[in-house]
């Protein structure tokens, strides 16, 4: 008796783990992924990137896969993805395209590229607010791997350099670097003298007061021995047509 009993319980366990499957199952099926951002892959695309197997179809499961356990796959041009469980059945998912710090002219196309040197598009012209990059040797270029150049930390330096002029709201065109690895800015038809080293936070806001104070005439400025003790910017005037 006792025997059938246990045996009894078991199947009834058993059936109740199977209906709470089918129940779960059933229930918390992912019918709609809510995408929003991103400007490189279309909504489809983005699905397909994210759902690979039969357990992403349902809710709970994608949202542990990919936010508890670990993260998707890394994925050209985009930078991550932020999930949020709406209901049972839907999942918001936001898009962040991987951020350009700058591009480089190649075969007569520009080559926008990441922080971490990674050419992510090519266009027609620089995007608006991506400074082009020049003096930088670079021996291979494809979409979707970083560029070939002898020194790979140049990267760290550009993005440094673009998040220090967004920050004061300079609009740089053009950063150059010379064989010395010294930076020199275009900002319309003025120019910036930077020098070398990483780090040009002083410089780059004193550079700010210097353009505001300017009234629209062009200089060449030279911060290469810029320091905050000494607070003085050299400046000569470049002519227009120069």
């Amino acid at each position: 008796m006792r025997s059938n009993k246990g045996f009894i319980i078991k199947i009834l366990l058993l059936c109740l783990i199977i209906a709470g499957a089918i129940f779960y199952f059933e229930t918390f099926q992912l019918k709609s992924l809510e995408i929003e951002g991103g400007s490189h892959y279309t909504e489809d695309e983005i699905r397909s990137f994210l759902i690979k197997s039969k357990a992403d179809e349902f809710t709970h499961i994608f949202y542990l896969k990919n936010v508890v356990f670990s993260e998707p796959d890394p994925i050209p041009f985009i930078e991550k993805f932020d999930f949020e469980i709406v209901d049972k059945n839907t999942i918001h998912v936001t898009v962040y395209d991987k951020v350009v710090i700058g591009c480089v002219e190649h075969m007569g196309r520009y080559m926008h590229f990441d922080r971490e040197g990674i050419v992510v598009e090519s266009c027609d012209e620089p995007d608006t607010g991506v400074p082009l990059v020049t003096g930088i040797d670079f021996t291979k270029v494809v979409i979707g791997e970083a560029l070939e150049v002898e020194d790979s930390g140049i990267f760290s330096r550009i993005l440094d350099l673009t998040l220090l002029l967004n920050k004061n709201e300079i609009p740089c065109d053009r950063i150059h670097f010379d064989i010395r690895g010294n930076a020199k800015l275009y900002i319309g038809k003025s120019e910036a003298l930077l020098g070398g080293g990483d780090i040009h936070d002083y410089q780059i806001s004193a550079l700010k007061k210097v353009l505001e104070s300017a009234n629209g005439r062009n200089y060449r400025y030279d911060l290469q021995n810029y320091t905050p003790e000494s607070g003085e910017v050299v400046g000569k005037p470049i002519n227009n047509d120069e």
